[in-house]
């Protein structure tokens, strides 16, 4: 879905361009760990001696990375972070004779990045981070569907959760099914995470 989530986020840029004339928008792939740990410090100074050092080499990269917003004072806050994962192809090995593989590790990799971003947004009011995925091992029926569950705080998938309307849980917006997502139904979701949190920052 690396295609996919790469056309939706141009798209999301030139609309939301169009529609916000007075913002401007960057869109980054990466983030390493020590400038999330030095956001963190910033916000809780009172903390800031307990967190680890991570090496200036360490970051995370959503598959459909960071987009940014800024406005004419240069005020610039991240408004979208997207992940796609595909995992599961134990239908295609039944229907080709294969017997069945090992569950994937996709979704390990997802928690990572997922911790990491809920300690970026932890003094905001938001969390603007969605995910798409798709593939054998998010059928209804699946175990691994339930680890996402789980790391959703057992909030529902293929909802929009963006305001953090139900602390102590942080739910955000994980989009999970067999089905593959189509680019026009990514976009759409993007866009309107976004612009939630665009209403929240710049309105």
């Amino acid at each position: 879905m690396d295609k996919e989530i790469d056309i939706a986020i141009g798209r999301t840029v030139a609309y939301l361009g169009k529609k916000y004339p007075d913002l401007s928008f960057n869109h980054r792939k990466t983030l390493h760990l020590a400038e999330i740990v030095s956001i963190v410090s910033r916000q809780y100074p009172q903390h800031a001696h307990l967190f680890s050092s991570v090496m200036k080499s360490s970051f995370i990269r959503p598959d459909g990375g960071f987009l940014s917003a800024s406005n004419r004072n240069e005020e610039q806050k991240i408004i979208l972070v997207a992940e796609v994962k595909h995992q599961g192809t134990n239908d295609k090995r039944l229907k080709e004779g294969l017997k069945k593989q090992a569950r994937g590790n996709a979704i390990e990799r997802l928690g990572k990045n997922l911790t990491a971003v809920r300690a970026m947004f932890k003094r905001d009011g938001i969390i603007p981070f969605v995910c798409f995925g798709n593939g054998d091992d998010f059928k209804d029926e699946s175990t691994i569907r339930d680890r996402v569950v789980t790391m959703n705080d057992f909030f529902p998938l293929n909802t929009s959760f963006v305001r953090k309307e139900y602390l102590p849980f942080e739910p955000v917006s994980m989009f999970f099914r067999y089905a593959k997502w189509d680019v026009n139904e990514i976009t759409k979701i993007m866009v309107g995470v976004a612009e939630e949190a665009i209403r929240y920052y710049f309105r």
